[in-house]
């Protein structure tokens, strides 16, 4: 057991009676020796560094610039179904299509295109040919009706991308703060963006228009605010922060109403089920040598810690199943364990750079 993991069974949340019975069954999943949950990993996979992953259906898409491949990943059967070659730094599937994605490299191609061929695409452009300045692209984001894509920068650019009526740039803004990552409100009118800083802030734009007159901010991290996640039901929008902190807002009335004290260093990925009631994260953030080894999960309604589970690697990206309670993760593919042959005691699992875990399904 961690130290984290053993300061939350001392430090146990007040359970809201309304969620007591949800409590218990989610602790009985995870706690239960009959193995409901079940951890994987996806085989035939090579050791790289991993910057982004969703699932499309129930295939998996994962982004590695490192090696100039993004790549359509069979996890049931380790196999990879197809492959797009550039530097894509993000990719996301299409809110309401699992078969159609979006991605967009480090020096500027974005495409959006049909998963299930490796040619047929329904964008493909470089954006540096309508401004210079689209480039070095960290962060994507997809709303929830599909008709925008909203991308940053390593500049602190804001894009907005039209796609209702065929890709054309609509609103960008130029901000005087570190974007680490941003997400749309579930109910798409609003754009939040974690900002680096001390101390980290939400900043909250309207959409699409990113006025500045209409825009709030909000401080949700003693430092900087690194990475966000919107709960599929509307209810949550999660922010993991340089502060050890995951913190839990409600993003109608724009106020904290929660927070997991769990980890020991930054929460640098985050990612809500389904349901919207487990919120899973990790601490190693793509090109850092730190993070924790292990991977959390905590449920957003109870307040509890249900998973604290040692990984051989810090986790990277997390990214739960958009209809199952099936986590992907990656971990760091340069601190993994060495495979020299000697250690016998190595598995195919403590050298694997993509894993899957499966819960069971809790009401």
């Amino acid at each position: 057991m961690t130290s984290a993991s053993f300061i939350a069974h001392v430090l146990d949340p007040l359970i809201d009676p309304r969620f007591a019975e949800q409590d218990l069954l989610l602790d009985k999943a995870f706690g239960s020796t009959d193995d409901q949950v079940t951890k994987e990993y996806v085989r035939n996979f090579k050791r790289t560094s991993v910057d982004s992953i969703d699932w499309a259906g129930d295939k998996l898409l994962i982004a590695c610039s490192r090696d100039q491949t993004l790549r359509l990943w069979d996890p049931e059967r380790g196999e990879k179904e197809r492959s797009w070659s550039g530097e894509w730094m993000c990719v996301q599937s299409d809110p309401n299509n699992p078969f159609v994605a979006a991605a967009v490299s480090w020096y500027g191609k974005f495409r959006v295109f049909d998963t299930r061929s490796s040619t047929n695409h329904v964008h493909d452009v470089d954006l540096k040919k309508t401004s210079s300045a689209m480039k070095e692209f960290l962060c994507m984001s997809w709303s929830p009706d599909s008709k925008n894509i909203c991308l940053g920068n390593r500049n602190d650019q804001l894009y907005m991308l039209n796609m209702a009526s065929g890709l054309k740039l609509g609103a960008s803004k130029h901000l005087q703060c570190e974007i680490n990552q941003i997400c749309w409100a579930p109910d798409g009118d609003s754009l939040w963006l974690a900002a680096g800083g001390s101390p980290g802030k939400l900043h909250i734009f309207p959409t699409p228009s990113l006025q500045a007159d209409m825009a709030t901010s909000v401080v949700a991290h003693q430092h900087a605010a690194v990475c966000l996640a919107a709960d599929p039901t509307g209810k949550y929008i999660a922010c993991g922060g340089g502060d050890c902190l995951a913190t839990l807002w409600d993003p109608k009335h724009r106020l904290c109403v929660g927070s997991f004290g769990y980890a020991t260093q930054a929460v640098t990925t985050l990612s809500f089920n389904h349901t919207g009631n487990l919120l899973a994260w990790g601490t190693a953030g793509p090109g850092t040598s730190g993070g924790e080894r292990n991977l959390t999960i905590v449920g957003t309604n109870t307040g509890s810690l249900y998973w604290q589970d040692t990984t051989s690697a810090p986790v990277q990206n997390v990214k739960w199943h958009p209809s199952q309670n099936v986590l992907a993760y990656t971990v760091s593919a340069a601190q993994l364990p060495e495979d020299t042959g000697r250690d016998r005691r190595l598995t195919g699992r403590d050298l694997a750079v993509v894993h899957t875990l499966k819960v069971p399904d809790v009401p």
